[in-house]
């Protein structure tokens, strides 16, 4: 009786300690670490209805793939967008979970820089002298500096010119 007894007690303990690890395991899948990348978008791939392929590239030059998954928030200047509307060349924040399992990277959100919105050749601002600067005198109150004041530069000793062409065979 004893032995029947110190078995199940020796069964429940070791039972409750292995089930122990899997169970903070699944914890763990669930509270991935958010992680931030910016650049702007190489491609987008959205063959895939149940998760669009982003491809960005980093300041360094990288090119970083990344899973849009149906829950991904695109959002530019707070308005929602679609995966299509990611065009080549679109300044992007992505914030992503990487899962250490599948080495892939999954989409939590993509922020489309306010940058890509406007093109920076309609913004060109004009020059504006500061109030507190006097105006410049105008051009024609600035008098030339009388020419017998000015140094006059030393003659250039005259170099032999050589001709231009092939040199003569010896």
């Amino acid at each position: 009786m004893k032995s029947v007894l110190a078995r199940v007690v020796l069964g429940v303990v070791l039972g409750s300690g292995l089930s122990a690890p899997w169970a903070s395991a699944e914890e763990g899948a669930k509270a991935l670490p958010t992680l931030l990348i910016k650049g702007e978008v190489v491609s987008t791939d959205t063959s895939d209805p149940v998760a669009s392929l982003l491809k960005v590239k980093d300041r360094y030059g990288f090119e970083t793939p990344i899973f849009l998954t149906p829950e991904t928030k695109i959002t530019q200047a707070g308005v929602d967008q679609q995966a299509s509307s990611l065009a080549a060349g679109t300044p992007v924040e992505v914030e992503y979970n990487f899962d250490v399992n599948t080495a892939k990277r999954h989409a939590v959100s993509v922020k489309v820089a306010a940058a890509a919105a406007v093109a920076p050749a309609e913004i060109a601002p004009e020059p504006v002298a500061p109030a507190d600067m006097p105006a410049a005198p105008p051009a024609a109150e600035v008098a030339p500096a009388p020419a017998e004041s000015q140094p006059q530069a030393a003659p250039a000793e005259a170099a032999p010119s050589q001709p231009e062409g092939p040199a003569p065979a010896q």
